[in-house]
């Protein structure tokens, strides 16, 4: 039997273009978008959800939920068709939950007797949000939170090994004034606009030949850099053999699914702009590079490489790279495969390769 296809059905964003895949996408499509504005602070939303529900939830579990109930809605699929453990969610976060943390430890220096409230010390985990997306969506498969990571080439394993019918993967940075004020005196950060932001997508395989979805999943790769890029300067000579060496390893995986059209960068105003531009003008010479998404949706740290992969399948869709993103400069080619990249607050640089149905 012909292995079936991973693709994304459903774009759930909590971002600073917007709060639904239509939304962003006709902000994106306009005319080209004024920078976000650098850092903006919490962002606004709202969960689907009655407030009694809510209680007991935090931001960062809150804005987890939003983008996947948002998902959910934008694929518009039938769960109670799925059993319950064929359901998972793979999330992941660069901070986590940060503020819950510094809320927890503050009240135990202050020898607070809420200190050890069971609804506090709970949020201060990683995976608490994707504790509440399970509870309130009834996932009882394979789920987990990952600090850093490609959530796509995981997912993708769990379906393609029959692990899951359906998974909600999702990355949630949540504002933190503590950081933010720190990144503001750094003199990498100091200059990129950052921005908090939740994501998340669901995932389906699909038949050939489908056109009931944004785009399919190509392969991936992932290389570890000598730190966090947004904060740290490391060396450029090195960091442009890793960047070229996970783009041959993701160029190579998906060759016989024909030539990498454009490639999504995770240009963000900074010093490695121009160390991953040169890396990839010299592995895929004849692919433009399109560098402008975190100039419309800020650089949103954990978030950032999941929300470049919702412009890419936007574009695929809609068959069009707008010129926002392209900073103005015209692209009317036809295209069906796009690379992506982007990096993490582990120090993880991430490459996948997107494919247009049909």
């Amino acid at each position: 039997m012909k292995p079936r296809d991973v693709a994304i059905k459903g774009i759930g964003p909590v971002s600073a273009q917007g709060t639904d895949a239509a939304s962003v996408w006709n902000r994106l499509n306009g005319e080209i978008a004024e920078t976000t504005g650098k850092l903006k602070g919490e962002l606004e939303f709202t969960v689907n959800l009655p407030a009694s529900r809510l209680r007991r939830v935090g931001r960062y579990s809150r804005l987890a939920l939003a983008g996947a109930l948002e998902a959910w809605k934008d694929a518009g699929i039938e769960l109670d068709g799925i059993s319950p453990f064929r359901r998972g969610s793979i999330f992941t976060t660069g901070y986590g939950s940060l503020v819950s943390n510094v809320t927890f430890s503050e009240s135990v220096a202050k020898g607070d007797p809420n200190s050890c409230s069971p609804t506090l010390f709970a949020g201060t985990v990683a995976n608490s949000c994707v504790g509440h997306v399970c509870m309130e969506l009834n996932l009882k498969g394979v789920s987990t939170v990952l600090m850093g990571g490609n959530i796509f080439v995981y997912s993708k394993l769990l379906l393609d090994t029959d692990k899951a019918d359906v998974i909600f993967a999702g990355a949630v940075e949540e504002y933190s004034q503590d950081l933010w004020h720190s990144l503001e005196k750094n003199e990498v950060a100091s200059g990129v606009e950052i921005n908090e932001a939740t994501v998340v997508f669901v995932l389906e395989q699909v038949d050939e030949g489908t056109h009931d979805a944004y785009c399919v999943l190509g392969a991936g790769a992932s290389v570890g850099l000598s730190g966090f890029p947004l904060i740290t300067m490391i060396d450029p000579a090195m960091t442009k053999r890793t960047i070229k060496l996970a783009l041959r390893d993701c160029v190579e995986k998906n060759k016989d699914k024909g030539d990498i059209d454009a490639v999504f960068s995770s240009s963000n105003g900074s010093y490695f702009d121009e160390v991953e531009e040169r890396a990839i003008e010299e592995e895929l010479p004849r692919s433009l590079i399109v560098s402008g998404v975190k100039g419309f949706l800020g650089e949103t740290m954990g978030c950032a490489f999941s929300l470049n992969v919702a412009a890419a399948a936007l574009c695929l869709k809609n068959r069009s790279i707008p010129l926002s993103l392209t900073r103005g400069g015209s692209y009317d080619a036809d295209f069906r495969n796009l690379l992506v990249t982007g990096f993490d607050p582990a120090g993880n640089y991430h490459c996948l390769a997107l494919r247009r149905l049909g």
